[in-house]
C-alpha cells in the first residue's frame, strides 16, 4: 500500500513537473514573438520618423533657398551692397519680410554679408552691421571655389538651415543674401504629431556658436538647440546613453521610447543629431497600427513618400564635385527665363559621368571609380 501510494505520489511530481516545463517553455516563445513585434515595430517606426524627418528639413531648405535666390534679383539692394548703404539695406530687407509675413503669416529671416564676411544688413536686427562672421562662418568659404547658391543645416553663431545665394555684378562677387530658418517648420510639424523632437548640436561648435553658448549641456557632448525646453526634459536627455542609441537608433528608457538620427551639415559631415521621443501609450497605437507602410503618426501621401525617397536617395548619391550636387538641387527653383542656361550647364557637367555612375546617382548605388590625383 505504501509502495503504490508512493508511486502515485512521484507520477503526480513527473506530470506537474512536465506541465511546469511546457509552461515555461511558452512563456519563453511569446516572449521572444514580443520582443521580436517590438524590434520590427521600432525599426519600422524608426525608418518613417527618419523619412519624415527629412522631408521636413528638406522643404525647409527649399523654402529659405527659394526667398534667397528672390531676394539676389532685388536690384535695389545689390545697389544698396555695392554702395555700402546699410541704412538702405536693412529697410529694404525689413519691408519686404514684413511684407512676406503680412501676406503669408511666415516668419523669415534674412541677411547680406559682404564678400568679405561682414554683416552688411539683417531683416530682424541692424545692430550688428560691420561685425565679421569668418570666423563664427565657415562654410561661406565654400564660395572660394563654387558660385551656385546653396541650402544646408549649418553651424554659425547659431545652429540652423541657411540658405546662402551669392551676388555679382559683372562677375566681380559683391556679397551674399542669406534666409535662415531654425528648425520651427519641423519642430512644429512633429509638436501637432505629439512627437517631440531634440535638436542637439556637437559640443565641439561651442566656441563658433557665440548665440548658443547659455544653452544646456547634455551628456557632455551635445549642446541643446531647441529654444523651448523644461528642466524635465535637460533632466531627462541627460540620463540617455548617446553612444547605445547612436548604435541601435532606437531604444526604451525610462517608459520612454527615443529615436535617433543624424545630423550633417552641407559636406556631409556629421554636426549634432536629432532625437525623438514617444510615450509607451504612442508606441502601442504604433504596434497596434493595420497601416503596414505608412504610419498614423507621420502622414505622408505615397507620392510625398516618392518625392522624399528619391530626394534622400540623390543627397546620398556619389558625385564627382558638391558643385555637382548643389546643381541638381536646384532643378526644381530655376527661374523660367534661367531654364536654357541652367540645362545647358547640368547637361555639360552630367556628361562627364558615365552611364553607371549616373544610374548610381539616380538608384544611391555607389560606384566604384579609380581616382586620379593626390591623396592629402
Amino acid at each position: 500500500m505504501i509502495h503504490r501510494m508512493i508511486d502515485f505520489l512521484g507520477n503526480k511530481k513527473t506530470i506537474a513537473a512536465f506541465f511546469l516545463l511546457i509552461v515555461m517553455l511558452l512563456s519563453i516563445i511569446f516572449w521572444s514573438l514580443k520582443q521580436e513585434v517590438t524590434s520590427q515595430t521600432l525599426a519600422r517606426l524608426s525608418d518613417q520618423l527618419s523619412i519624415s524627418l527629412n522631408n521636413q528639413l528638406q522643404e525647409e531648405r527649399e523654402t529659405a533657398l527659394r526667398y534667397a535666390l528672390m531676394l539676389s534679383q532685388n536690384e535695389a539692394l545689390g545697389n544698396a551692397l555695392e554702395q555700402e548703404d546699410e541704412d538702405k539695406g536693412f529697410d529694404i530687407l525689413s519691408e519686404g519680410m514684413e511684407s512676406i509675413k503680412t501676406h503669408t503669416n511666415a516668419l523669415i529671416r534674412s541677411q547680406v554679408i559682404t564678400s568679405d564676411y561682414v554683416i552688411f544688413a539683417r531683416s530682424w536686427d541692424n545692430s550688428y552691421a560691420g561685425m565679421p562672421l569668418e570666423f563664427h562662418r565657415p562654410d561661406l568659404l565654400y564660395f572660394q571655389t563654387h558660385k551656385n547658391p546653396r541650402s544646408a543645416i549649418e553651424v554659425g553663431r547659431k545652429l540652423g538651415v541657411k540658405a546662402t545665394v551669392p551676388i555679382y555684378n559683372q562677375g566681380k562677387i559683391l556679397g551674399f543674401v542669406e534666409v535662415l530658418s531654425f528648425f520651427e517648420p519641423t519642430k512644429e510639424y512633429f509638436d501637432r504629431l505629439g512627437i517631440d523632437l531634440y535638436i542637439l548640436m556637437d559640443k565641439r561648435f561651442n566656441e563658433i556658436a557665440v548665440f548658443m553658448q547659455e544653452n544646456p549641456m547634455i551628456g557632455n557632448k551635445y549642446i541643446l538647440a531647441n529654444s523651448k525646453y523644461t528642466q524635465n526634459d535637460i533632466k531627462m536627455l541627460n540620463s540617455i546613453d548617446y553612444q547605445a542609441l547612436k548604435e541601435t537608433h532606437a531604444l526604451m528608457h525610462r517608459g520612454k521610447y527615443f529615436f535617433y538620427q543624424p545630423m550633417k551639415n552641407g559636406e556631409g559631415e556629421i554636426i549634432g543629431a536629432f532625437v525623438f521621443s514617444l510615450t509607451e501609450k504612442q508606441m502601442s497605437n504604433y504596434a497596434h497600427s493595420e497601416q503596414e507602410d505608412i504610419s498614423f503618426l507621420i502622414p505622408l501621401s505615397r507620392d510625398q513618400l516618392y518625392d522624399t525617397m528619391a530626394k534622400a536617395s540623390l543627397q546620398n548619391a556619389v558625385f564627382q564635385t558638391m558643385q555637382d550636387k548643389e546643381l541638381l538641387y536646384m532643378k526644381d527653383v530655376v527661374a523660367p527665363e534661367d531654364r536654357g542656361f541652367y540645362l545647358e550647364e547640368a547637361r555639360e557637367r552630367l556628361n562627364a559621368y558615365s552611364k553607371e555612375e549616373l544610374i548610381g546617382i539616380m538608384l544611391n548605388y555607389k560606384v566604384s571609380k579609380k581616382v586620379e590625383g593626390e591623396i592629402r
